[in-house]
């Protein structure tokens, strides 16, 4: 009788171990599965990732719209060299300065360069832009020289091209950095539309002004200025009336540094506006006058 009711209490607490059992493995299969994620929602979460991982990221940690960033870079890529516009660029290959001047219509590219020495030649070059790649290839017409290289808008020294230079003549190969100076919405032939003058004409009077300068002409350099004209001695503003006068006080007004600045500008691709010409960084500006023919009518000295 003992057995039997011993035998009574096991099995129940068997059976009841046993319903526990179970509850434990059935709740943590479903607690596992729970957790488990789907097939197509795993291929959806890993292409997110990837997405983050590949897009530009701000200096904050933000992603960027990579399409309205390369949208606006192309826009201040071609703006360096403008559509229908004539660029002038300053720089140097290698040690040695030179000027660009470059008309791009579409892709093509019309080029000239040019130095301060005015014994030097324009060497004309032909080429193309690659907007894609910001990139150019500009080649002068007997094919002995080539510039290329890449544009870059907003550095710390303005928009600049920069890339190879190669000469097949010496087999010389070094690299160009040019700067941006200034630009005008016409071709290279018609490059001071505000002047009522061809640029030939301009450019051979700054040539003249140059050269007397250099030279120290006095009297030829007086006989091109328009008077009156107002000018800096020992630091005060006066009036010259005359090329007489101008000259009594040429060396205060042509010094040394004065002329230095002018022996090293170009006298071809200038900057020009309403006012007139700009000569140097704008130590002389000149225009034509109807009763005189081209005048200078500032000295900034």
């Amino acid at each position: 009788m003992k057995s039997y009711k011993k035998m009574f209490i096991i099995v129940p607490l068997l059976v009841l171990c046993l319903i526990c059992a179970s509850y434990v493995v059935t709740t943590k299969f479903i607690t596992s599965n729970n957790h488990t994620v789907p097939a197509e929602e795993s291929v959806s979460t890993t292409t997110k990732q990837e997405e983050v991982s590949t897009a530009p990221v701000s200096t904050t940690g933000t992603p960027v719209n990579s399409t309205e960033e390369t949208t606006g870079d192309a826009s201040k890529i071609q703006d360096i060299i403008s559509d229908q516009t004539t660029s002038v660029f300053d720089g140097a290959v290698g040690e040695r300065n030179i000027g660009m001047a470059i008309y791009r219509s579409g892709s093509e590219l019309t080029a000239s360069l040019f130095t301060a020495n005015e014994k030097d030649p324009e060497t004309k070059l032909l080429g193309t832009l690659n907007k894609d790649t910001s990139s150019f290839v500009l080649t002068s017409e007997d094919g002995s020289i080539t510039f290329e290289g890449t544009l870059s808008p907003d550095t710390s020294n303005g928009d600049r091209l920069t890339g190879t230079f190669k000469n097949t003549k010496d087999q010389s190969e070094t690299e160009f950095h040019l700067t941006l100076s200034h630009s005008v919405g016409s071709p290279l032939e018609g490059r001071y539309p505000l002047v009522n003058a061809d640029a030939a004409d301009v450019e051979n009077f700054a040539r003249q002004i140059k050269l007397n300068i250099v030279e120290d002409k006095r009297q030829e350099f007086a006989d091109l200025i328009n008077y009156p004209i107002n000018v800096t001695i020992n630091n005060k503003k006066i009036s010259i009336n005359s090329s007489e006068e101008f000259i009594q006080h040429y060396n205060d007004i042509i010094t040394s540094d004065f002329k230095n600045k002018l022996s090293d500008s170009y006298t071809k691709y200038l900057f020009s506006n309403s006012m007139g010409v700009m000569l140097g960084d704008g130590e002389i500006w000149f225009d034509k006058f109807h009763d005189q023919g081209f005048r200078i009518y500032a000295i900034n000295n």
